[in-house]
């Protein structure tokens, strides 16, 4: 792989360094669009604006620290879908108005909740 730039000071490594960091930066506000809703806002307000990038930029750092804490590879449609689906169990379980054994179903739920997330 080559990498270039145009400050001759600068060492390899700190250029192999600046291009893994502005990937994770456009992975991010690839992130934020399509699964936060970063370009949805309608307001014109500089502080609506405001709140609503960083509501956005949030809930992707948020799902990171998640992935992070459970020793899963990110990936935010996985984190949305897991998500999606741990509300509709538990919706499922509140309107059967079964009381489950959690101790014993712990294996299926997690099944359950990580059903068609994507494996990276």
């Amino acid at each position: 792989k080559l990498f270039f730039s145009t400050n001759p000071e600068m060492s390899g490594k700190d250029v192999i360094e600046f291009y893994r960091t502005r990937f994770q930066i456009e992975f991010c506000f690839r992130d934020a669009k399509g699964f936060t809703g970063l370009m949805q806002s309608q307001a014109r307000d500089v502080a609506k604006l405001s709140f609503n990038f960083n509501a956005s930029l949030t809930s992707i750092n948020l799902a990171k620290v998640l992935a992070r804490e459970r020793g899963i590879p990110f990936s935010m449609a996985s984190c949305k879908t897991m998500i999606h689906n741990a509300y509709l169990l538990e919706r499922f379980i509140c309107v059967s108005g079964i009381k489950p054994n959690r101790r014993l179903n712990d294996k299926l739920v997690k099944e359950l909740i990580e059903f068609a997330a994507i494996a990276a």
